[in-house]
């Protein structure tokens, strides 16, 4: 069995991973056709067999649910199309205990985490993103996929709940820097990834989220925190950027985690794509967290 077939097969048992695609597209900064994403996405998955040789994990043994998409902004109903990200999330977080998210661009994070802490007020939760920018960017010309980690803050998401992974040196503007270190935000650059080791990095902000007394957690993982060289259909990825095997082993790290309930893959424009390879990575890492969920029973994570 491949990963295709086991997400199309859709377990009949109640759901521990709900998977909905989010091809979202219009709120880009940068020219994107991420909506053609999800479907991509999900023909990709076919070239990853469900056995994890590394882990001794079977991904067959996961109950998955595929939930489709939810509209499209191609047409320019991006209202709509975030309205939808929501209402999903609003309608069917009890039922599965992590809900993935396949975009789209970066907006959707808002719309979803947004969703999540309207829906479980009585929870306290905090957000890690696998992301080369801050998304911070000042509402002055609307909402984008520039701005979701400001939109949280100002929702009410303290900016000390707020772990960044990856951030790239020359990926944002000073003021977006400045502002966000003045929320609390919390940043380990891509330098401190390298010193402390993608597994020992999401080690410590797990941690770090607990001394915050976070209970439940959303992962934002945008693509174009790895290198461009593998990720040329991200319009934001930058040279220097994390490798490949940096990003699996810190997206299996998180499916570990007990806590965490949310997820996004994020930023990856099928359209303009070179040999699937972006595309490939997308679902390597959701594959990869896959894997991580499959371990939680046993799993010493508190986060």
């Amino acid at each position: 069995m491949n990963c295709q077939e086991w997400l199309a097969g859709s377990s009949s048992q109640q759901p521990s991973l709900i998977v909905r695609g989010a091809p979202v597209g219009r709120m880009s900064r940068s020219p994107s056709q991420a909506w053609t994403t999800p479907s991509a996405f999900r023909t990709a998955l076919a070239r990853f067999p469900t056995w994890d040789a590394r882990h001794g994990h079977r991904l067959e043994e996961l109950s998955v649910r595929d939930a489709g998409d939810g509209p499209s902004d191609e047409g320019g109903d991006t209202r709509r199309a975030h309205d939808a990200v929501r209402e999903f999330v609003e309608g069917q977080h009890a039922h599965g205990d992590v809900l993935a998210l396949i975009g789209g661009d970066n907006s959707i994070t808002f719309s979803a985490l947004n969703a999540f802490m309207a829906v479980q007020a009585d929870a306290a939760w905090g957000i890690i993103t696998l992301d080369a920018h801050h998304d911070t960017r000042p509402l002055t010309d609307g909402s984008s996929n520039g701005t979701p980690i400001r939109e949280l803050i100002m929702a009410g998401l303290p900016g000390t709940r707020v772990v960044q992974i990856g951030i790239a040196p020359f990926g944002n503007g000073e003021d977006y820097a400045s502002w966000t270190r003045e929320q609390g935000v919390v940043i380990h650059d891509i330098d401190a990834v390298r010193r402390a080791g993608a597994s020992h990095i999401i080690q410590d902000s797990i941690n770090y989220l607990l001394t915050q007394g976070v209970t439940n957690c959303y992962v934002d993982c945008d693509i174009d925190v790895v290198d461009r060289a593998f990720a040329p259909a991200c319009p934001g990825s930058m040279p220097g950027g994390l490798l490949p095997e940096e990003l699996l082993a810190m997206m299996y790290e998180l499916g570990t985690v007990p806590n965490v309930h949310g997820v996004d893959f994020v930023e990856v424009d099928a359209s303009q794509d070179v040999a699937g390879m972006t595309v490939r990575l997308m679902a390597a890492a959701f594959v990869s967290f896959a894997s991580g969920m499959s371990a939680r029973a046993g799993s010493q994570h508190g986060a």
